[in-house]
């Protein structure tokens, strides 16, 4: 009888051990992938620290007149900025003579005004391009509309 029991309490302790090691590797396993996903987006956040993001938005003042509002939404000042798209037989826009813009901190703009001749477009498709410390020749199209 004491055998029969010694055997039953090691077929338990081995039972128990191996649901340990099973449940050990599953656990050790699952923090390496939130380690691996933590890491990842510490290196995200880290780099989008050091993006810039050009671009722009339309003020309606009266008939015919618009102000092209180009700001910096990233996190990092933009340099370089410019902007092309602008077909000047169409609009007249009052201050191309800033650009290429040399630099915008992030959360700051500058503006262009728009006067917008009898058969301008409704939309104005812009590419802002501009350089920061992540790369140069950073680019974001976009479509604005005039109306």
């Amino acid at each position: 009888m004491e055998l029969a029991s010694l055997i039953l309490s090691i077929i338990a302790l081995l039972g128990s051990l191996a649901t340990y090691i099973v449940h050990d590797r599953k656990i050790k396993k699952q923090e390496a992938k939130i380690n691996e996903y933590q890491l990842a987006r510490f290196k995200e956040e880290e780099e989008d620290s050091k993006k810039a993001q050009i671009c722009g938005n339309i003020i309606k003042y009266d008939k015919g007149k618009r102000v092209l509002k180009v700001y910096n939404k990233g996190k990092s000042p933009a340099k370089n900025i410019r902007i092309e798209g602008i077909d000047e037989n169409k609009f007249y826009i009052h201050g191309m003579d800033l650009l290429p813009y040399e630099l915008l901190n992030p959360q700051d703009g500058f503006e262009m005004n728009i006067v917008l001749y009898t058969g301008s477009p409704k939309t104005l498709k812009l590419s802002f391009f501009w350089d920061d410390a992540v790369q140069d020749n950073n680019e974001f199209t976009q479509v604005l509309s005039l109306i």
